[in-house]
This record gives C-alpha cells, sequence and structure tokens, in this order.
C-alpha cells in the first residue's frame, strides 16, 4: 500500500507541475504545433522560448525588451550612417518572423522585394527593361536592409558599387580615362532599377548624350555633311565607350585605327577610282602629318560638318579652281596661308626656283591647281607626298618627279619638262 501511495503522489505531481523543457518548449501536439512544419525555426523556440517571451500569466507572455531583444543574440543592426526605419524602431518582426519560416534568413517571403514593396512603391521598378537584381527580386543584392554609411542603404558608395559586379566598366585606374559621369555615380546616365531603354538608359542614347553634349549632338543634326556612322544604331557609342577607355574622349579604339576599321571599303571617287582609305594609309610609308599623327580629326569633324567630306574647314571639290585663299581654310590650319600667294620668296617653301615661288606659279594659272593636284592627302610613296600621277578625266597624268640636291624636276603631260633649283641666281 506504501509504494501504491508513493506513485500516486508522483502522478499528481507531474501533472500538476509539468517538467521544465516543456515550460520552457511551447511546441507540443496541443501548442504551436505548425512551427514543427517550417523548414528553419528560431533557435530559441527551439531551446527555450524564455529567451524572447516572458510569463506574465497562465499562458500569457510578453517582450522582456522589444526594443533591444534581437541584439541579446545578434549583432547591432543600427550601425551606420542611414538607418533603416524599421530597424530604427525596432520593428525587426516587419520583415522577419521571429519563430522561424521556409526562407533564408528568417524573412516573411521568398523574394526580398515582396517585403520592400509594402513600404517602397513598385512602379518605377517594373518598366520594359529591368535590372537584373531586381528582375530577381533581391534587393540586397545593392542595399544594406538594416543600416549603411551610403544613401540610399546602399552597400558601397554610389561611385564604386556598380562596379562590384560590372568590373569591366571599371576605368577608375592609373591610364585610363573615365567618363565623367561615372566619377559621381552610373545613376547619371542608367536607372539602378528598370527604363523603358535598353540597358536601363534614362533616355535614348542620343538624347543621353545631349544632356551633357549639346554643343555636339545639336551641330550633328544641323551639319550640312553628316557622318553616317553618328546617325546609324548606336548612335555615339558606335565610335565611344560610355564608360571610359585607355585612349582619349573614351574612343574604343586609336583613332586612326577606329577610322580605317570602316573606311576599309571601296570608296569610289570622281573618277571612278576605289580610294580605300585603309590601304592608302597602311600601305604607303610617306603619311601626312595628321595621319602619321594618328589623327583624322584635324582635318575632319567625326560628328558632321558643313563643308565636303566631314573637313573642318573650306577646301575645293573641283579638281581646278582658280586661287582664293579662303578655299583652303582646311589646309592653312597648319600651313602658312601665304605659302601660295607670296610671288618671290627665299623662306617659304623649298618649292622655287631661285626665289620664284612655284607654289605661286601652279595656283595662280588661268586653270588653277588644287593642292591635290600635286600632292597625296593621306599617304604616299613620295617625300612631300608628291603623286606619283595626277588624275586628269579618263587620263593619268604621270607626274615623273625627280628630286636633286638643289631642287627638282617634273616632266607632266600638262607641259614640258622643267627643273627648279632653289640656288639659281637672277642674271
Amino acid at each position: 500500500m506504501v509504494i501504491k501511495a508513493f506513485f500516486f503522489t508522483i502522478l499528481t505531481l507531474l501533472l500538476l507541475f509539468p517538467l521544465a523543457a516543456e515550460d520552457t518548449n511551447c511546441m507540443t501536439a496541443d501548442c504551436h504545433k505548425e512551427f514543427k512544419k517550417m523548414k528553419r525555426l528560431h533557435a530559441p523556440v527551439e531551446d527555450d522560448c524564455t529567451t524572447c517571451h516572458e510569463k506574465t500569466g497562465d499562458h500569457k507572455f510578453k517582450f522582456a525588451d522589444r526594443a533591444n531583444l534581437c541584439y541579446e543574440c545578434h549583432d547591432d543592426k543600427k550601425q551606420g550612417k542611414q538607418v533603416h526605419e524599421a530597424v530604427s524602431a525596432g520593428d525587426c518582426t516587419d520583415c522577419h518572423n521571429p519563430h522561424g519560416g521556409d526562407y533564408k534568413s528568417l524573412l516573411k517571403t521568398k523574394r526580398v522585394d515582396t517585403l520592400c514593396f509594402e513600404c517602397h512603391e513598385q512602379e518605377p521598378m517594373g518598366k520594359k527593361f529591368v535590372h537584373g537584381p531586381n528582375a530577381s527580386g533581391n534587393c540586397a543584392i545593392c542595399h544594406e536592409p538594416h543600416a549603411s554609411d551610403h544613401k540610399p542603404l546602399l552597400l558601397a558608395s554610389k561611385e564604386t558599387i556598380c562596379v562590384r559586379c560590372h568590373t569591366d566598366k571599371d576605368f577608375s585606374g592609373g591610364g585610363k580615362h573615365m567618363h565623367s559621369p561615372m566619377k559621381q555615380g552610373c545613376s547619371g546616365c542608367h536607372s539602378p532599377h528598370s527604363s523603358d531603354f535598353k540597358y536601363q538608359l534614362l533616355k535614348a542614347s542620343e538624347n543621353l548624350c545631349g544632356k551633357c553634349h549639346e554643343a555636339i549632338v545639336s551641330k550633328a543634326a544641323a551639319a550640312k555633311f553628316k557622318h553616317p556612322v553618328v546617325q546609324q544604331e548606336r548612335s555615339c557609342f558606335n565610335c565611344h565607350d560610355a564608360h571610359g577607355s585607355i585612349y582619349e574622349n573614351n574612343l574604343r579604339q586609336s583613332p586612326l585605327n577606329l577610322c580605317i576599321d570602316c573606311h576599309n571599303k571601296p570608296i569610289i571617287g570622281t573618277d571612278g577610282k576605289d580610294y580605300n582609305i585603309y590601304k592608302i594609309v597602311t600601305q604607303n610609308p610617306q603619311k601626312h602629318g595628321p595621319v602619321e599623327d594618328g589623327n583624322c580629326s584635324g582635318c575632319h569633324n567625326p560628328h558632321g560638318s558643313d563643308f565636303y567630306k566631314l573637313l573642318i574647314g573650306e577646301f575645293p571639290r573641283e579638281f581646278y579652281t582658280p586661287y582664293d585663299v579662303k578655299k583652303y581654310g582646311v589646309c592653312f590650319e597648319c600651313h602658312e596661308s601665304t605659302l601660295a600667294k607670296t610671288e618671290k620668296t627665299t623662306t617659304l617653301t623649298d618649292f622655287r626656283d631661285g626665289d620664284r615661288n612655284l607654289h605661286y606659279v601652279h595656283v595662280n594659272l588661268q586653270k588653277g591647281r588644287t593642292c591635290r593636284a600635286c600632292h597625296e592627302i593621306h599617304a604616299g610613296t613620295r617625300e612631300k607626298h608628291i603623286r606619283e600621277e595626277t588624275p586628269f578625266g579618263n587620263w593619268d597624268i604621270p607626274i615623273g618627279f625627280e628630286k636633286t640636291a638643289a631642287g627638282g624636276s617634273c616632266a607632266p603631260g600638262c607641259h614640258k619638262p622643267y627643273s627648279y633649283d632653289r640656288n639659281k641666281k637672277e642674271p
């Protein structure tokens, strides 16, 4: 009878006073059994519910210190110049399920942006071209959800955050030329979330460039002679890298290579001949100064011009024309304008017979010769870019120039053989 009485007492005590484990773990067959279905449980739920809840009565609890409760275990998430409003208010449970869940970090939703859109506007995120992290719903690729030293809660400064992924767009290293807007961050040209334009551009490329390069874009649009590449798809980006380059002006290649890559095709002149600029430049040793320097823009405006052949100044379209210094504006950007209008000289040119200026003689004829009658414009085989032959209708007139120590001679079909000597003395 004594033994029966002892076991009866123990059973009564267990019923009246459950074991401590059941006091601290609320997941029983009758209580909070839904927690057991969660893929991830918050550690205190598995170990001890009273870590977060303080019992105040029969199945009644309160948070011990709601504002700082999470920081009893987790690092302080309020460290940063910019603190997410929910964090500063201590509302961790706005985003996280305090007991557990099916998603990483115990978030309440599978996609991060679903949580973000509970407070933030969704409309700017859904345009035609969407940034990858935004499309995947992972705002945390760019934004720190708790606190940051950078606005608006960016993981890094606006100047550097994009190149963390877009490493090929980092032109901050020595010897490179970074496009000026990049120094203030990519958002000057791109929307970080979505846009109606490809690459999340804020505007169509030709309009976007005009925000800063208004004078160039306006001039190109109004030019009498337009550079076709500027009018084509990709517009400015056919020649320029919008982010940066190892070349000045953010060119995609060196200026000369950029030009001759496109001008490596038949260009039929008024004489019916093929003037492939690539072949002319690469196959001839004596190059015109700007070509030798790799600077096509020394003579041509790459965006558009009011002058023939996109030249930066006047040059006669006619092969023969009466001389006027105004007709040769492009030449006299570099060459002395008195070269062809001074009849007597011993200093302006080596092309003289004694002090008789033979440039003056040639251009002031009744049928005046232009510069290209005797000189190759881009490159040739002879010094001073003297031509081997000059076109005359269907006939290529051989110039037959021969250089001497003090002058030279030529025997073209346009006149009988002549020679000149710079040391010649007047009789």
